[in-house]
């Protein structure tokens, strides 16, 4: 049996019973993470199985498969990351991957999906169980092929944001709550905090429908460059 045909589910089993803890040169392989030196002793791979072990939702356990990468950037500190591919297809919308302890990210768990694009994760979390239960709640929304409101809003911010002069690569939108959302400006460096809305009865507090941008059908208000406007 090859890596990529073992499901999470099956993984974890496997885990469970220590056969990856065995020596042989194809365990590695097997487990998904030859791409580590030393795995068994690399905390940040263990950490990460960690989560894979607390992953429940059927559809994950049944549909994907596992496999870990060891990243060294250019600058700032090696990493590691989960990925989360399906058995059926390369390349999915439905893919996904965690990154633990990015020098590039803002907080110790970065959650990145396909239907939420490149460039910014669609959760961060400082710790396990947060995003342990985040992705378990995200599941169902895969399996049912829910595409939650903030994947518009932050669609439509990015488009705002290009409207506004930023450029079309590399302007990266994070989520900071409920219809809310940030992005770095090209223009002075400076961030930039936009709440975005597809219904004005669910504006969160301090969006002034009379100053907001209609986009693709949501409704994006930005206070920093409101105030930029408007000053002398």
């Amino acid at each position: 049996m090859t890596q990529d045909k073992i499901s999470v589910r099956r993984w974890k089993e496997m885990f469970q019973a220590r056969a990856f803890h065995q020596d042989s040169l194809y365990i590695p392989t097997q487990a998904g993470w030859d791409d580590f030196y030393d795995p068994l002793n690399n905390k940040g791979l263990q950490n990460l199985c960690k989560l894979v072990m607390s992953v429940t939702h059927s559809f994950i356990l049944d549909n994907y498969r596992i496999y870990f990468l060891h990243h060294t950037p250019g600058v700032g500190p090696m990493f590691g990351c989960a990925y989360f591919d399906l058995l059926s297809e390369d390349w999915s919308k439905k893919a996904f991957f965690v990154a633990l302890d990015s020098p590039h990210e803002r907080k110790k768990w970065a959650l990145m999906t396909r239907r939420y694009g490149d460039g910014a994760p669609e959760f961060e979390s400082g710790n396990i169980r947060a995003m342990s239960r985040y992705i378990n709640n995200m599941a169902y929304e895969l399996e049912k092929d829910i595409q939650p409101a903030f994947i518009a809003e932050k669609q439509a911010v990015e488009l705002y944001a290009i409207f506004h002069g930023e450029p079309v690569m590399g302007t990266y939108v994070y989520r900071e709550g409920e219809h809310r959302f940030s992005y770095t400006s090209f223009q002075d460096q400076r961030k930039r905090s936009v709440m975005a809305v597809a219904n004005l009865k669910m504006a969160p507090p301090g969006f002034v429908p009379e100053q907001a941008e209609q986009i693709k059908g949501i409704y994006v208000y930005c206070p920093d460059n409101i105030e930029n406007e408007q000053a002398p």
